[in-house]
């Protein structure tokens, strides 16, 4: 699928060096892909990479150099909603973005705007806490390989098919009311977070559900919940949390898909054909 070397931008967080130099190691000596690094990758600003004008043309530039192939989310953490309404060839490029968490953003926009491919994968500096099986699929999906399949828990049986689409919920709620709030209807969407307490993943729900941003959706299959721990004596699972808001949709929903921020985060492709069954996802070539 992709052919020649990938540019990696650093939109979002600050990465730590050595981690990301971990990550850097693994994509290349054992993904088989050559990355392309700017010198000033990074110059941290308060809670980001670097200020927004130099991630904003780090990215631009990205997408406009014909000499690499596709584009690699070094880090998520926050920043691309800050640059969004300002970019312009990320969001009509056919070059394909890696990355997910933040990354989740820019999918969504590429999207609506018909660009892409959007894989949804780790960024370069999650690879070291990726389970070695799941780095392999990845390098499987880079090489064409898109079929896949997910085993999870029925939470709401039924069965369904669409594109499948989606990621971070957190990023998906905040998109809500913006140009580039994700159109599911029809869609097989994925959700996972990392580090949020039970009321705010009610609370981001109720904002989708309120905002139509869940209207028309096929099925809903929840990826992995990192520290985003249920307390034992509350009385309820996750799964109760996400029956007892999204019930009324009427839409299939399973759990425990291996996507997420912990060691389990096999990468999919935006649009794949996917079928939900009460016994799991498969997923098309697309």
């Amino acid at each position: 699928m992709i052919e020649g070397p990938i540019s990696v931008v650093a939109p979002c967080g600050p990465y730590p060096p050595d981690r990301f130099a971990e990550g850097v190691r693994l994509a290349e000596e054992e993904l088989g892909v050559r990355l392309v690094l700017p010198s000033d990758l990074q110059a941290p600003w308060r809670y980001l990479a670097s200020d927004d004008a130099h991630r904003l043309a780090q990215l631009e530039a990205a997408f406009r150099d014909p000499d690499t192939a596709a584009v690699w989310i070094a880090r998520g953490g926050f920043g691309l909603t800050r640059i969004l309404p300002r970019l312009d060839a990320a969001l009509t490029s056919a070059k394909p973005l890696i990355g997910f968490s933040d990354a989740t953003a820019l999918h969504a926009a590429r999207w609506l705007r018909g660009a892409g491919p959007g894989i949804h994968a780790p960024v370069v500096n999650s690879l070291p806490i990726t389970a070695p099986g799941d780095r392999r699929q990845l390098a499987a999906l880079l090489s064409g390989e898109a079929g896949n399949q997910w085993a999870t828990d029925p939470w709401l049986p039924g069965i369904a098919e669409g594109p499948l689409l989606g990621g971070n919920l957190c990023l998906l709620a905040a998109l809500c009311g913006t140009p580039w709030q994700l159109d599911v209807r029809g869609a097989v969407l994925v959700l996972e977070d990392i580090g949020e307490a039970p009321y705010r993943i009610d609370r981001m729900l109720q904002q989708l559900l309120a905002a139509g941003g869940l209207d028309g959706v096929a099925a809903i299959v929840v990826g992995e919940l990192e520290g985003c721990k249920v307390p034992i004596e509350a009385g309820f699972t996750h799964a109760d949390l996400f029956r007892d808001v999204l019930g009324d949709l009427g839409a299939p929903l399973v759990g425990g898909a291996p996507v997420g921020h912990g060691a389990r985060n096999q990468a999919f492709l935006w649009g794949s054909p996917a079928r939900v069954t009460p016994q799991g996802v498969d997923i098309g070539s697309g």
